[in-house]
């Protein structure tokens, strides 16, 4: 080898380096979206069979059952059945609910406007529970706007919002005090305006108001 190309050899396996990096990244954006799908899915499900189980005691959702049980297992516990990731996902109503976007919008959408949204002011107490970092520097209500405004047309169940604001790492307790946290800013925030309740599920918000879908905008608000 010649001394005199070790500069362009470098060069090239620096730019060899930096496309990995970017795929990584761009997988890594994938899986997040495909589990926030799952979670939004398994709510929409539970929400649904619910309502049919209350006003169809024989359960015309029970077909559903073996999707639930799946979607209920954790990304980490999804991995380690690999067996059965293809016959499972098959049977997920994707299209019918919320569809995924084309890939190319995974990198080349823009990002929501969350310049009015105030940060804190203040200092959290200590031992309060963290969010993650994109939203430490925002109350819970706050984050949860921001969590919206990423995704306006998605239905969000309560527990797939405190997973998207908090983590997988929380233990039982931790989940149950970030979960009780949340729902009450989602219940405030709905009687504000600031998001929709879905109609005939529990636990599940939207950002955008849909007629005959969501709670109704309070007076004076359209």
């Amino acid at each position: 080898m010649n001394v005199n190309d070790s500069p362009e050899i470098l060069r090239m396996l620096s730019a060899e380096r930096d496309r990995y990096v970017l795929e990584v990244l761009d997988l890594e954006r994938r899986l997040s979206f495909i589990r926030h799908q799952i979670n939004s899915i398994e709510a929409l499900i539970s929400g649904y069979a619910q309502e049919d189980r209350m006003y169809h005691p024989l359960g015309q959702l029970s077909n559903l059952s073996s999707t639930q049980a799946f979607l209920q297992e954790s990304p980490s516990q999804i991995n380690r059945h690999p067996e059965n990731q293809h016959v499972e996902v098959a049977a997920q109503p994707v299209v019918e609910t919320t569809p995924p976007p084309a890939t190319n919008n995974v990198t080349t959408n823009a990002k929501p406007n969350i310049s009015d949204i105030p940060k804190l002011n203040i200092t959290r107490k200590p031992g309060t529970l963290l969010l993650l970092p994109p939203y430490q520097e925002y109350s819970v209500q706050n984050a949860i706007l921001i969590l919206f405004r990423h995704n306006p047309t998605t239905h969000f169940h309560v527990d797939a919002i405190v997973r998207d604001l908090y983590g997988d790492g929380l233990d039982e307790d931790q989940f149950k005090i970030a979960k009780a946290t949340v729902s009450k800013m989602l219940s405030t925030g709905t009687q504000s305006g600031m998001w929709f309740r879905v109609l005939h599920t529990q636990g599940v918000y939207t950002l955008t108001y849909e007629k005959g879908t969501t709670s109704k905008p309070p007076k004076g608000r359209k």
